[in-house]
């Protein structure tokens, strides 16, 4: 009786994991999937009264962002919070705008939540990210650099006295051990001076 009572409770467990596995693999997609939709529908709404907004509210669309080499048309949110990122990749505050002088940092999850940042390895230098900001102006970058680092090598996303794009996401997929990190050079002049200050702490856990 004791063997089976065990036998049992082995089994119950193991269908309880694979429901948080299943829940986490596919049903945070369609929590993704509808908050896009909303931020989508931000921007929509930003870009046809025209009105000035370059700093949203946290959890607010902040920009679109378009990277060719991997299929991804995704809206970016304000925040790197654990509330913003199950929305989709999180513009980190106080970084630079999209099209100015310093680092524009943008974390985003590689598996969970729509893992928008899941073929992130697959990018290579010299492919093109587009970003078009609330004001609907679209900046174009190029990539000049990948790598990985660790989550304290925060220097990846210090200010800078370039104007660049940041990509951070959780490396190898299934582990935060590490951080896949891709680096992005401005197409153009940059405009106003907004970089990033000095950051603490790890980089953030996507």
């Amino acid at each position: 009786m004791a063997l089976r009572f065990i036998g049992r409770t082995f089994i119950g467990l193991g269908a309880l994991i694979l429901l948080f596995l299943a829940y986490q693999l596919v049903g945070t997609n369609f929590v993704t999937s509808r908050e896009q939709s909303a931020l989508a529908g931000q921007l929509e709404e930003q870009w046809t009264t025209g009105i000035d907004a370059s700093v949203p509210d946290p959890g607010d669309a902040y920009a679109l962002m378009q990277i060719p080499k991997i299929d991804l048309d995704v809206a970016v949110v304000e925040g790197v919070s654990v509330a913003d990122l199950k929305k989709g990749p999180g513009h980190y505050p106080g970084s630079a705008v999209p099209g100015g002088l310093g680092n524009f940092v943008v974390s985003g999850h590689r598996t969970t939540y729509g893992g928008p940042f899941g073929d992130l390895d697959k990018v290579e230098i010299g492919d093109e990210i587009t970003v078009i900001d609330r004001n609907q102006k679209v900046h174009k970058y190029v990539v000049s650099e990948t790598k990985i680092v660790l989550p304290s090598e925060v220097g990846v996303i210090a200010r800078t006295d370039e104007a660049r794009l940041t990509l951070t996401t959780c490396h190898p997929k299934f582990s935060a051990r590490e951080r896949l990190i891709v680096v992005a050079d401005l197409v153009g002049t940059p405009g106003d001076l907004q970089q990033t200050e000095p950051t603490d702490g790890e980089i953030v856990d996507s």
